[in-house]
């Protein structure tokens, strides 16, 4: 198969995948919390998940902060998985796009989201730098993936590869030396939910009033 078009092949089967309950259910999970733990009801927030997929946490995030005023855009180059999310739920945007072909809202976005969909990037600088374009001064990043940090990892994130568009997994060390280069107060939480999956790291960082 091309693995250009992986992607659409796994749309509607993406939310009945085991990887659900031992990593994708987990990431989104932690991501929620980080969100709850900086939301506040006096604001308007604009949250972007770039790489959403089936939509699965833009669904999961509107319906635990039902009582904030937010608005959400998912961004994928799946055809078919933005036919999929738009299917589930007809009140949250979908965009088809690239990350490096999307433009809309330079410096418009609170909180952005990639959530295991930044091994795929091909140039990773770029598109931190893109992602930081995006977000508001003050705007806070999570970047969830599964880590390359040791051998186990390397060996188990290499089966996940064959079933998959090409990847490559940064380790800890070398995803915050590259989002340092345009964030800041980046901290790294791990989630790992059985000790048969690779690492899953979750990256977060704040835009700062540097620039």
């Amino acid at each position: 198969m091309n693995r250009d078009h992986i992607w659409d092949f796994w749309a509607d089967k993406y939310e009945r995948l085991w990887v659900q309950k031992y990593s994708l259910g987990p990431s989104r999970k932690a991501i929620i919390k980080k969100i709850d733990s900086v939301l506040q009801k006096v604001d308007h927030y604009r949250i972007l998940d770039m790489g959403c997929g089936t939509g699965q946490l833009l669904r999961e995030m509107q319906e635990r902060f039902s009582e904030f005023d937010i608005s959400y855009l998912g961004v994928d180059a799946s055809h078919g998985m933005i036919k999929a999310a738009g299917e589930k739920s007809k009140d949250i945007g979908y965009v088809i796009s690239s990350v490096e072909d999307f433009d809309e809202g330079e410096g418009a976005y609170d909180i952005i989201v990639c959530s295991h969909s930044f091994p795929y990037y091909k140039d990773k600088a770029h598109i931190v730098e893109k992602l930081y374009r995006l977000m508001k001064k003050g705007g806070l990043l999570i970047l969830v993936q599964a880590s390359g940090n040791n051998l186990y990892d390397i060996l188990a994130l290499s089966f996940v590869k064959l079933t998959t568009s090409r990847a490559e997994y940064l380790s800890k060390k070398n995803m915050v030396a590259l989002l340092e280069n345009n964030f800041e107060n980046v901290e790294v939480a791990t989630i790992k939910e059985r000790f048969y999956m690779p690492s899953i790291c979750m990256f977060t960082a704040v835009k700062g009033e540097k620039s």
